[in-house]
């Protein structure tokens, strides 16, 4: 399908719908060859006039509709309301033309539930907004519902709230679905003494930050790649720079062939509170497609070690995985979810530009993934499980979601902060990207370190000024990569 539309600031909105039911389409008309034609015609009067035409010998008129717009005095409002119709309508169309459903209906953002709490916030009825108006599936929006319950009491949503990530861009081995910037350790081993030299720097500027702009700590998370793919010694060297503050302290071990007993007990005297052991899957044959080089007894070895410890334990899952049908998920979910852990994230394969699995050409099936994503939010509610947050992406199977769930209690904050947007983060390391938390506005401004070794290496004075700028005086310099979000 090749589409054209009249507004080029709406353009990649209404092909993120239209992705959606047809994942091959281009995004630029082909002359003679076009299909689809959106005209969007936004009145500076009462009403916004939205057309959409399907091309066949003849144009054929589709959709039109009206949206009041003396109501909205705010122009980004205005603007937003336009989108979110133009994007239901174009919804609209695809659904008759594939003869289909989609389960997040014309959402195609990577937070529902952010605008879920928005609209609550407006003393709006969401749920029926979002089954209604927006056409999101009733079972879609009641685990939307349910995520916003479970963080509720959580979400601090001050100027002064503030979370610090550390970037460790670092992995044993290349995973087939991964897109990350994340390079094979063997392969950058001379880049790691000066990494590490510089990002406990960045880190060591960063607690500088939030002694002199006041803020107030409420989780540190040490991501990438996987952390603990770095050698022991460079291990506890960053984790002492971020040990003794006293709050939730995450640390992504990630991979069972990067988990040692040294390296659990340098997490614990180095008070980290939070780790992930992720699986991805407990069939062997599946890990060796996807390129993870342990397995399913290396993960239940490794996670048996880690229990001796008292970390609360996060375990992902991905559904959708090249070879495996409803049967090997499920065997995957009831192993994982028998050994107990706080925490169980089920993603949903995301077929990623970059990735190996993307490249090679892999699609996946659509009607078997939501099977295992049902399977596992049944089990999960069977179990005493509550889904606390959740979050899409672009090209996943089956248009649907990656949930975290945990025990009552368990939830983690700064997966709340990083997915709801309701606090600023303070990045350190190669790819991290910071953001100021604006509550007024309800946004956030952003500030990325650059996601190459050498570069990154090379800017380390110049991104430490740049980013006591931004977070102790609101500025994000543009020549530094200050965006608006």
């Amino acid at each position: 399908m090749i589409f054209e539309c009249n507004l080029p600031n709406m353009t990649a909105d209404i092909a993120e719908v239209i992705r959606a039911f047809c994942p091959h389409f281009e995004e630029s008309e082909v002359e003679g060859k076009t299909s689809l034609k959106i005209e969007i015609h936004p009145d500076n009067s009462a009403d916004i006039l939205l057309k959409y035409y399907l091309l066949s010998e003849e144009p054929k008129y589709c959709f039109e509709k009206h949206v009041n717009s003396e109501v909205f005095s705010d122009p980004m409002e205005r603007k937003r309301v336009i989108k979110r119709s133009a994007k239901v309508m174009v919804y609209d169309l695809m659904e008759k033309v594939f003869e289909k459903t989609l389960p997040y209906g014309s959402l195609t953002g990577v937070r529902p539930t952010k605008l879920y709490s928005d609209i609550l916030q407006k003393g709006e009825n969401a749920f029926d907004y979002f089954v209604n108006t927006l056409r999101v599936s009733p079972s879609k929006a009641e685990l939307i519902k349910s995520v916003c319950l479970a963080q509720s009491n959580l979400k601090r949503k001050r100027r002064d709230s503030a979370d610090l990530f550390v970037n460790i861009p670092f992995c044993t081995s290349r995973c087939s679905y991964c897109s990350f910037i994340s390079a094979e350790i063997g392969r950058v081993k001379k880049f790691i003494p000066a990494y590490v030299d510089l990002l406990i720097k960045e880190i060591e500027c960063a607690k500088a930050i939030i002694r002199e702009g006041g803020y107030f700590l409420r989780a540190i998370y040490v991501g990438g790649g996987t952390p603990t793919s770095l050698p022991a010694r460079d291990f506890e060297k960053v984790l002492r720079a971020l040990s003794g503050m006293g709050v939730e302290f995450t640390v992504e071990a990630g991979r069972a062939d990067s988990i040692d007993d040294d390296k659990l007990k340098i997490m614990d005297e180095m008070g980290v509170t939070r780790i992930s052991v992720n699986p991805q899957s407990l069939n062997d044959k599946t890990m060796e497609i996807i390129g993870r080089k342990h397995t399913a007894a290396q993960f239940y070895s490794a996670f048996e070690r880690a229990r001796k410890f008292p970390f609360d334990i996060n375990c992902d899952l991905i559904a959708g995985l090249p070879g495996e049908d409803e049967n090997d998920f499920a065997r995957t979910a009831d192993g994982v979810f028998a050994l107990g852990a706080e925490n169980v994230t089920v993603h949903t394969l995301s077929l990623k530009k970059g990735s190996v699995l993307k490249v090679s050409g892999y699609e996946g099936e659509e009607r078997a993934v939501g099977q295992m994503v049902d399977y596992a939010r049944l089990l999960a509610k069977r179990l005493g499980y509550i889904p606390y947050y959740m979050y899409r992406q672009k090209y996943m199977s089956g248009n649907l979601e990656n949930v975290g769930y945990c025990k009552t209690g368990k939830q983690c904050l700064y997966n709340i902060d990083i997915m709801e947007e309701c606090a600023s983060i303070i990045a350190c390391g190669a790819g991290g990207i910071s953001k100021l938390y604006i509550p007024e506005e309800n946004r956030l401004e952003r500030l990325p370190d650059p996601k190459g070794l050498d570069v990154y290496l090379s800017r380390g004075e110049e991104l430490m000024t740049a980013k006591r700028e931004f977070f102790l005086t609101g500025v994000a310099p543009a020549e530094k990569g200050g965006k608006k979000g």
